[in-house]
């Protein structure tokens, strides 16, 4: 009989298969040649004929080729497939059934599963609330089209000040510049705004055309202004926001083209901007400190011929979009020819552009704290997560005996791990979903005690982003708390499990290494928080304790702001506050009046360089300009050194008073009085020194103070957007409110008043910021020291528990109480005089970082250190005194009895 399989085996054309599947196919064929000859045989053919006759009736090769190819490649597709659903199958039973056991072990455990629960959802809530803050208003997006290509222009004096924009140099460089695509001038102002109610003080801006096609805004209702409209005598129109179209106007679907009352005034609404319209403040746009409001009301720019001047003053903000594919600092390199164009070289003040992203310009002054509060919550995850982790070794150490029988009945290492580190995903899986709740009333908490200072306030909240950040967290707790202990317990051999697991097995020498371990990595993270918090309490109280070159008590302050139609000059403006400080002077208990326009603590007012005479020095410094009255010092409590003030008989000359810091370096080491200068430039009329005043923090605490000058209202340049009067007395500040009110007027019915504010109150919002702060970290941080104190007790705790029989047999060999208590508290020492050790050259590290947060105070200040470290001492040996006296009144007849 002819060997059918060789016979296949030479005349088969490759079929891409091998191993069992060539054989099947192989001996399918070879059954069928064989079942044919036996036939033909049969049939009375002799064995010649009959291989012949099953030879010419088979099919060609390549066709029974292809065939078995598309037979055999279905086949084993189909049971590939069907070995994947077995395995998807038969994974998706296990994990079934290992959340069935942890979801048990759970129940089982409902004290343990509290505690990780609490502490989680508190950690990861935690997180997530600064993370909401920190998005808001550090990492996500401005909501304006395309905010890639969005910058702020400043100009800036080459030795580094930055300074406002000149409108002179903001329309050059909007006629000239090609690597520019778009820009527009801001200028902030308020307006008062009557008729159809309460005359009411709207915070306004004036703003180029330009700027809303910049950003990309469309006007909800009506439309935006038109390069017409911004001239002066056609500029009476406005644009409102949806906040005051809602409040002021009942949402009037009507409100386009009516017209309001601003100033005396009447303006034509021609647009309302849409609700998700987020300005920002006004003050986080400007390059040096000032305040000012969020917008509610837009008017066109219309530069005014005195505003033109290239050596005027630099009051305005710049914002501008660069042109497709051009850098900063290729429109820098622009910009600056332009400039250096403009300015004549023997000019004593050389200035430049500076161009910032918009929404680093925004975030600039928020950054660093907020980066800093991010970290502090995330140290204190890392403390509830370590106190989890040795939380997970001791109840571990009790199933010893449970994942040695699982082991040795078969369970695979990888099941272990996957089951335990299941329980720990799920109680961080559970802990994240509790913590979005403790991240919503967080969020609410944070936006109550928030500065107002802080940008981007209304766009933080719970989004997809902070779902996704705590998703993140949780994942990566449930791994950071869980791997240590599945590790640890999965690989041990069972034997020696089952033998530790016995009642009188004592706890081994490794097991207490790895929690003293975690204990001083608990401890140097929570010291870290208590040195951050101590050096941001030291320096806010060197903020207040300091010299601020003014009084706060018992003065009373309200901003007020003229009508340009009532008061259209400044002989106008000095009449009314001639009046008004006459009528607030004769109130009963007000000791001294006074008027400014601008309150210190409150940002900068006017701003130019200083042309001193008959010096031959070129330097030019940038002076804050302040427009006060002659009892303006006396009001405000700032000490007159030498010279006198003006008073009457300066009216019709230009003089003013100086600081000490200004004179000291325009005429160092001779006498600034009767000293002239020029402000700006050389053909001014020039202003003589009668007076040298104290130097005051003007734009803020933590800022040297600036060379400041004061100057009469009757001659003084007067903010667009008001004064302050201020008014001393012996009085209660808040029963003055009402007379101060009543006084203002009767000069002015008609004059819109401000709420009433203290000095307190002025100084109180100017550290706000730094409060904030420094209030979030200390919580952090006291956060941070409980769970530290809790892990101490909790591995004391479990210590003491384990090592009872030992301390039973050291009492009965005579052993005093005293000796084993202070051998516990000594033990629990040791781990937090480690974490200590690694703690404070930690800290001394990140001083660099916290250096732009600090005011009077290093970043290694040795009492912060030693205070954090007594405090942590402290709250080691608190934590361990339970534990160690328990430990010290152990019974030795009764445990011993026990062993």
């Amino acid at each position: 009989m002819p060997d059918f399989r060789a016979y296949v085996r030479e005349n088969l054309p490759k079929l891409d298969v091998s191993g069992p599947a060539e054989a099947e196919v192989v001996e399918e064929l070879a059954l069928e040649f064989q079942e044919n000859y036996e036939r033909a045989l049969r049939n009375g053919l002799s064995p010649e004929d009959a291989w012949n006759e099953v030879r010419g009736r088979a099919r060609p090769w390549d066709e029974l080729a292809r065939e078995l190819r598309i037979v055999l490649r279905e086949r084993f597709r189909t049971e590939m497939e069907f070995s994947r659903a077995t395995a998807f199958s038969r994974y998706i039973a296990d994990l079934h059934q290992d959340l069935r056991y942890t979801f048990r072990q759970l129940h089982t455990n409902p004290g343990f599963s509290l505690i990780v629960l609490l502490t989680l959802a508190f950690g990861i809530g935690a997180n997530a609330a600064i993370f909401s803050v920190v998005d808001a208003v550090v990492l996500r997006p401005l909501t304006y089209r395309d905010p890639g290509g969005l910058v702020v222009i400043d100009e800036q004096v080459r030795s580094g000040s930055r300074l406002p924009v000149n409108a002179s140099h903001f329309n050059e460089w909007r006629r000239s510049s090609r690597s520019v695509q778009a820009m527009a001038l801001i200028g902030g102002i308020y307006l008062n705004l009557t008729g159809s109610g309460e005359p009411e003080r709207v915070s306004a801006a004036r703003v180029s055309p330009a700027l809303f096609p910049i950003l990309g805004v469309q006007p909800a209702l009506g439309r935006m202004f038109s390069e017409e409209e911004d001239q002066p005598g056609r500029d009476h129109v406005v644009m409102i926001s949806d906040m005051l179209w809602k409040r002021r106007f009942a949402a009037d679907p009507e409100i386009v083209r009516k017209t309001i009352t601003l100033n005396s005034d009447s303006y034509e609404v021609v647009g309302v901007l849409p609700a998700d319209f987020h300005f920002p403040k006004l003050s986080h746009l400007y390059a040096m400190n000032i305040a000012a409001d969020r917008p509610e009301l837009w008017k066109p720019f219309a530069l005014q011929p005195q505003e033109m001047s290239p050596v005027g003053d630099h009051n305005y903000a710049c914002i501008a979009r660069l042109a497709p594919g051009v850098s900063i600092s290729l429109a820098r390199s622009e910009l600056q020819t332009v400039m250096s164009a403009m300015q004549a070289p023997e000019s004593g003040m050389q200035l430049e552009p500076s161009i910032r992203p918009l929404q680093e310009q925004m975030a600039g002054r928020s950054r660093a704290g907020l980066k800093l509060l991010l970290a502090a919550v995330g140290v204190v995850l890392l403390v509830g997560c370590v106190n989890i982790t040795n939380l997970l070794l001791t109840r571990m150490s009790g199933r010893r005996r449970e994942i040695a029988i699982r082991a040795a009945i078969g369970a695979s290492r990888r099941r272990l791990i996957r089951q335990l580190l299941l329980e720990s995903l799920t109680l961080s899986a559970l802990g994240g979903l509790c913590g979005l709740l403790v991240a919503q009333s967080a969020i609410r908490f944070i936006l109550s005690v928030a500065p107002t200072d802080l940008p981007r306030l209304d766009e933080v909240g719970l989004n997809y982003r902070v779902f996704l950040f705590a998703l993140i967290v949780s994942v990566l707790t449930g791994l950071l708390v869980g791997l240590l202990p599945a590790l640890r317990f999965a690989n041990a051999d069972p034997h020696r499990s089952m033998a530790s697991a016995s009642r009188s097995a004592t706890a081994n020498r490794a097991s207490g290494t790895l929690r003293s371990f975690l204990i001083s990595c608990e401890v140097g993270m929570t010291a870290l928080c208590l040195v951050t918090g101590g050096l941001l309490v030291r320096s806010f109280f060197n903020l207040l304790s300091g010299d601020r070159g003014f009084e706060t008590t018992r003065i009373v302050t309200v901003d007020v702001t003229f009508s340009a139609a009532r008061y259209p000059t400044v002989e106008k403006k000095a009449e009314l506050i001639t009046a008004a400080i006459e009528h607030l002077q004769t109130l009963p208990g007000v000791t001294a009046a006074g008027v400014t326009n601008k309150l210190p603590l409150s940002g900068e007012g006017s701003n130019n360089s200083i042309i001193p005479e008959d010096t031959a020095t070129p330097e030019r410094p940038v002076a804050d300009i302040r427009t006060v009255n002659r009892d303006f010092l006396h009001t405000m409590g700032i000490p007159l050194y030498h010279g006198r003030t003006f008073d009457e008989h300066d009216r019709s000359k230009s003089v003013a008073v100086i600081s000490k810091a200004t004179a000291e370096h325009l005429w160092p080491h001779e006498s600034a009085i009767g000293k002239r200068f020029r402000l700006g430039a050389e053909t001014r009329p020039p202003i003589q020194v009668v007076g040298i005043a104290g130097d005051v923090h003007g734009a803020g605490l933590d800022r040297k103070p600036e060379f400041t000058l004061y100057v009469p209202y009757w001659q003084g340049s007067f903010n667009p957007k008001g004064v302050s009067f201020i008014v001393r007395t012996d009085l209660e500040p808040s029963a003055l409110s009402h007379e101060i009110r009543a006084a203002l007027h009767d000069v002015d019915p008609e004059l819109p008043l401000s709420a009433f504010r203290t000095m307190e109150d002025v100084l109180a919002e100017s550290v706000a910021q730094r409060r904030f702060q420094m209030n979030l970290v200390l919580s952090f941080a006291f956060a941070a020291l409980v769970l530290a104190s809790l892990g101490v007790y909790g591995v004391m705790s479990y210590s003491v528990a384990r090592r009872t029989g030992e301390f039973g047999i050291r009492i009965a060999l005579g052993a005093t109480p005293r000796v084993v208590l202070r051998g516990v508290i000594f033990n629990a020492l040791t781990p937090v005089a480690v974490g200590l050790l690694m703690a404070f050259p930690a800290a001394m590290a990140a001083a660099s970082w916290l250096r732009s947060l600090l005011y009077g105070v290093a970043g290694h200040d040795p009492a912060t250190l030693l205070a954090s470290g007594l405090v942590l001492t402290v709250m080691a040996v608190f934590a361990a005194y339970i534990p160690a006296r328990r430990a010290s009144l152990v019974d030795p007849i009764v445990s011993l009895r026990q062993e």
